[in-house]
């Protein structure tokens, strides 16, 4: 999934010389939080909403300072002149990294040095929830496994293949250790349990939804959770 995919490309655009006010109404009417900066065709800063709040005197302040503020101070005053940038053809891991170490709320989005597009934050989250096929009815598993070549495709052929279940989302993160790495997946199916017994007696270890145990599991059925109880009732002295 590339940034050209779920960028925005209607832009809302200042000028340097965009008043505070003027910029601030611009970002309440169309409901955005960052306004790239331009020249011409030229990117030369970025404004957020925290920026031109920030710069607003409060409403307690004196009258006269309060109008000269709001109608002589410019964009060019609080705008951010180094703006990090991301190319279509970023993938959108790679633009929420850029976002994630800089703490920033947005990309503008260039190609040969003219503003295409921007990518936000809530983009990227949009995306995730996409990658991990979460947009669709579907059941969340893991799976734990050995980290070793063929053991995933062993995983996917018992779901699509035996199962007949689709996998609507699969994600491999970073390796827990050398030994093992762990599938989350998205099946389309409401019932994984067929599935996931089938998958513990060949040796993996699958939660639903979690590996870590879920309250289902971890109070059983309730003719479990009633042996338990007569157990500590048994155990408690009078």
């Amino acid at each position: 999934m590339l940034v050209r995919s779920r960028m925005t490309t209607s832009l809302h655009t200042v000028t340097p010389d965009t008043t505070i006010v003027d910029a601030l109404t611009m970002a309440r009417a169309e409901r955005i939080r960052h306004l790239p900066v331009m020249e011409g065709t030229k990117l030369v800063g970025l404004v957020t909403d925290r920026d031109l709040r920030s710069a607003v005197p409060p409403a307690w302040s004196e009258a006269d300072e309060y109008r000269k503020s709001v109608s002589t101070k410019k964009v060019s005053e609080v705008m951010s002149r180094a703006v990090i940038t991301a190319a279509p053809m970023t993938p959108v891991e790679e633009a929420s990294k850029l976002m994630y170490e800089n703490r920033i709320g947005c990309l503008p989005v260039t190609e040969n040095d003219r503003l295409v597009g921007i990518i936000t934050e809530t983009d990227l989250l949009r995306s995730l929830v996409e990658l991990f096929g979460a947009n669709a009815p579907s059941t969340r598993i893991e799976i734990r496994m050995p980290n070793r070549a063929g053991e995933l495709a062993r995983v996917v052929r018992v779901i699509g293949i035996e199962h007949k279940i689709n996998i609507g989302g699969l994600v491999v993160p970073p390796a827990e250790s050398p030994e093992y790495a762990t599938a989350i997946m998205q099946l389309q199916t409401p019932d994984p349990l067929p599935l996931v017994e089938a998958l513990r007696k060949i040796g993996y270890d699958v939660g639903w939804p979690s590996i870590e145990p879920s309250t289902a599991e971890f109070m059983g059925t309730s003719e479990a959770v009633a042996e338990a109880a007569g157990l500590v009732s048994e155990a408690v002295p009078n």
